[in-house]
């Protein structure tokens, strides 16, 4: 089976679950991100969902980025 997809093994296949369970789907500003929840209370950007460039070029939901809990809207 071939999957063509940019995403990489481990994200389609995670090892275990417990890993797979940290990411959640937030909305951060009216724009869809993958978040990774951290032991101290905030989160790291992991991927920006969009399909407006421009979104792509604010430096807020660069991956990475860090943002504290209540900027997010569940």
């Amino acid at each position: 089976m071939i999957l063509y997809t940019p995403l990489s093994e481990s994200d389609i296949f995670p090892t275990e679950s417990q890993d797979f369970q940290k990411y959640e789907m937030v909305n951060l500003q009216g724009k869809m991100v993958q978040v990774e929840r951290l032991e101290n209370g905030t989160c790291r950007i992991v991927q920006l969902l969009s399909t407006d460039p421009q979104d792509f070029l604010n430096e807020q939901f660069m991956p990475g980025s860090m943002v504290s809990s209540h900027e997010i809207i569940g």
